[in-house]
């Protein structure tokens, strides 16, 4: 049997070189699958055979991606395999074309693997779906692993999958890569075509990828998104962002965050911190456009049949609509906190601060006590990573340490298409591990 593959980079290596076959690789990654799924359930299908048969088809020649297996979410529609959104809505929806960013893969060579779990409608950040069972953490049995690209995350940190195809609307590639430690990429608004992807929130929606490396991630986005502009050369400089966005952090997230500055110090790199002024408006805001707009495409699906969404989709198709009034002051919170990161980004190259502010919860847990004050689970999770949808901003969250045995990640941000910066200074903080 040949030896394991630990990255996306390494695997396409070995095929171009010769040393294993496409064929070789799929199957590695498929026993893989066979021992962690009937736990981990990270993948709503796997295609085993479709998989077999295309990885027998590709030569040893080809791209960056050529013969490398991954996975897609299970919100992203793909040809010839059942899709359904993480709902009973869509049971056995099979549909007829690729999105955009699925036929880019496959023209670069990748093998899909099969769907990867997520949220109901990708509606949250748990992935602990009342119909189809949980996706537990990789790295705890019993705990969420974030969504709702949580499937994809938990796969490639278990190494059922050498990366995935995500989509990000209020922080679903990058909470999920935090909590199970993982590499999580979400481009600069419209770098990857949406088409192909069941809408969530449309002012809201990026695509964007999961990875075990930031070369990993990298590799990935060159393949799915539009060219991104040269980063300037020279020193980076980074924002370290506080006030508000250090409000409310978790003892071991602060501590991982201190300890990650102090190394990238050490090493020479330019730190400056930034204080985000307090807006007590946040993380509410970016939740409740999400509730407007999402509402907006599935209220008559639930007014036909309620019956078909689960609980906590069910309860949030209830609540009222905010009057113009209520829209009105969180569009204004929004556009403050935009405004206060595209400021800090006008000094500084990228910006840093703590992906989620806590380790995965358990499973089931809707409520979270952080710094003595009791949270909607869903606040925590995205209150550090919706803003930058609302930016539109490129933002990528890689491992810095691990609590209790629960991953800790660190968000980067840089302006808009400064992709290619997002990555350098994510480089920067993986070498220092």
């Amino acid at each position: 049997m040949p030896a394991p593959v630990d990255s996306a980079v390494a695997a396409a290596a070995a095929i171009c070189g010769g040393t294993m076959s496409p064929a070789e690789v799929t199957e590695i990654l498929l026993e893989r699958i066979a021992v962690t799924e009937p736990t981990l359930h990270a993948y709503a299908t796997v295609t085993a055979e479709q998989a077999r048969r295309q990885a027998a088809r590709l030569g040893p020649a080809g791209g960056p991606l050529h013969g490398v297996p991954i996975g897609i979410k299970d919100l992203i529609d793909t040809a010839g395999i059942v899709t359904g959104y993480g709902s009973p809505r869509f049971a056995g929806h099979v549909p007829q074309r690729d999105a955009t960013a699925v036929s880019r893969l496959r023209a670069a060579g990748v093998v899909v693997l099969g769907k990867h779990t997520t949220h109901e409608l990708a509606w949250g950040g748990r992935t602990d779906s009342a119909w189809f069972g949980p996706t537990h953490n990789p790295h705890r049995h019993g705990h969420i692993p974030g969504g709702s690209s949580g499937g994809s995350a938990a796969s490639v940190a278990a190494g059922s999958s050498l990366g995935a195809l995500g989509s990000d609307t209020a922080g679903s590639v990058r909470i999920p890569a935090a909590l199970s430690g993982c590499v999580g990429f979400k481009p600069s608004r419209g770098r990857i075509p949406l088409d192909g992807v069941l809408p969530l929130a449309p002012s809201l929606d990026h695509l964007g990828v999961l990875a075990r490396t930031v070369d990993d991630a990298a590799l990935l986005t060159d393949a799915v998104a539009e060219p991104a502009p040269r980063p300037p050369d020279g020193p980076l400089r980074i924002g370290w962002l506080g006030g508000w966005h250090d409000a409310v952090l978790a003892p071991e997230v602060r501590d991982a965050l201190n300890t990650t500055r102090t190394r990238l110090e050490d090493a020479g790199v330019r730190i400056g911190d930034v204080v985000i002024p307090d807006e007590p408006l946040m993380p509410e805001a970016p939740l409740a456009r999400i509730l407007d707009e999402a509402g907006a495409l599935h209220r008559t699906a639930f007014e036909q049949d309620p019956g078909l969404f689960g609980a906590d989709l069910a309860e949030l198709m209830r609540l009222p609509r905010r009057s113009p009034e209520q829209a009105e002051r969180h569009e204004a919170a929004i556009d403050r906190m935009v405004g206060a990161l595209r400021e800090a980004l006008r000094t500084h190259h990228v910006l840093a601060c703590a992906t989620v502010a806590v380790t995965a919860p358990p499973i089931g847990v809707h409520t979270l006590t952080v710094d003595g004050r009791d949270w909607p689970v869903e606040m925590v999770l995205t209150r550090l990573t919706a803003p930058y949808n609302a930016a539109g901003l490129p933002a990528l969250s890689l491992p810095i340490g691990v609590a209790d045995g629960l991953p800790i990640g660190l968000q980067l941000a840089g302006p808009p298409l400064g992709d290619e910066l997002v990555l350098r200074a994510a480089r920067l903080v993986e070498g220092l591990r």
